[in-house]
């Protein structure tokens, strides 16, 4: 007599799952009796009914191997030449890809630096016209105003050095002209510095 066994303890035995077995149970290819929510096997039909299943795993038989077509495949030799140019490509993309990274952190270097000389040029037009703005001597009245303070930004650039008497027209007249040319001589010479 054969040993009576839970579906789920014969289906582990054999290497199924208890799917399959409760599948069999259902299409009557396996008797069972059933105890509660559990089903009761007997080893000897589980173990008669997974033989003929096992034959497939040896392999097909003469009569069921079909042939492929042989020109539907690519030959090994195009597929392997096909796989040959990956790492070039692959090499290729990632060149590619330090150049862009390059030339983006170029780009944002640059526009720093423009904005940074826009800033500066404009204080410096700011200070132009600070020093070209005629300068009025206040008349004597009878009671002595104070002059409005005038806020000026802190500037980057020194102080500029006061005329002495004997060239202060000269000077004077001079002054915004060879301010306003060095600072766009600092601004060609900043665009032009090589990265």
């Amino acid at each position: 007599m054969s040993t009576i066994v839970s579906a789920n303890e014969a289906a582990h035995r054999f290497g199924l799952s208890e799917k399959t077995v409760r599948r069999w149970i259902a299409s009557g290819k396996l008797k069972a009796d059933k105890s509660g929510r559990a089903y009761r096997v007997m080893l000897s039909e589980v173990a008669a009914l997974v033989e003929p299943d096992t034959a497939h795993d040896r392999g097909p038989s003469a009569d069921t191997v079909r042939t492929a077509d042989i020109g539907s495949a690519p030959s090994t030799a195009d597929s392997m030449s096909a796989m040959s140019g990956i790492p070039e490509l692959v090499a290729l993309v990632d060149r590619l890809q330090a150049e862009a990274r390059h030339h983006a952190e170029a780009a944002a270097r640059w526009q720093e630096r423009a904005g940074m000389l826009a800033d500066r040029l404009s204080l410096a037009e700011s200070e132009i016209r600070v020093l070209s703005a005629p300068q009025t001597t206040p008349q004597p009245q009878d009671e002595p105003e104070e002059p409005e303070p005038t806020p000026t930004p802190p500037s980057p650039f020194p102080a500029p050095l006061e005329p002495s008497k004997n060239e202060g027209s000269v000077w004077a007249a001079w002054w915004p002209l060879i301010l306003t040319a060095g600072a766009l001589v600092l601004v060609v010479a900043l665009l032009s510095w090589p990265m």
